[in-house]
């Protein structure tokens, strides 16, 4: 598999899609086995290669503080993330992967890559970058108009 710019983009904003969409909270959908919240979870943790306070896990995804807390509640069960008191403040903790969940986060990671790539040799090449760009657009005006939508 070859992951050039295109499909690291696709794969952005196909999670800008999901958060934009509100779609973490609807438990049906799965990637891999794993539920879509869970997998956001892990990937977010990843990404950030540090333990993470349940707000910045929040804001990375999208969602309510105790949302996140719920979401990630059950990957603390299943051992693929640990809770740690924070460095700086005894009271509060951070959330941090697991090699099971790193592990995991990493294959959830390159099935997301794989899943683009498989999206974008269906479409034509001399579109592939018009149609990045049009779904770019698309999650900056989910995002947009979300955003107007709460703060009134």
């Amino acid at each position: 598999m070859q992951v050039n710019s295109l499909t690291a983009r696709l794969t952005d904003l196909t999670t800008g899609l999901v958060r934009g969409l509100k779609l973490l909270e609807r438990n049906e959908l799965a990637c891999c086995g794993v539920p879509m919240s869970q997998s956001m979870v892990l990937q977010a943790l990843a990404a950030n290669h540090e333990p993470l306070r349940m707000s910045r896990i929040a804001d990375a995804l999208g969602v309510a503080q105790s949302t996140a807390t719920r979401f990630v509640e059950p990957l603390v069960d299943q051992g693929k993330v640990v809770r740690e008191p924070a460095p700086d403040d005894g009271r509060s903790v951070v959330i941090r992967l697991t090699l099971k969940g790193a592990a995991l986060a990493a294959e959830l990671a390159s099935g997301s890559m794989r899943c683009s790539e498989g999206i974008l040799e269906k479409i034509p090449q001399a579109k592939q970058e018009e149609v990045i760009e049009a779904v770019e657009i698309v999650v900056a005006a989910i995002s947009d108009c979300c955003a107007e939508c709460c703060s009134r």
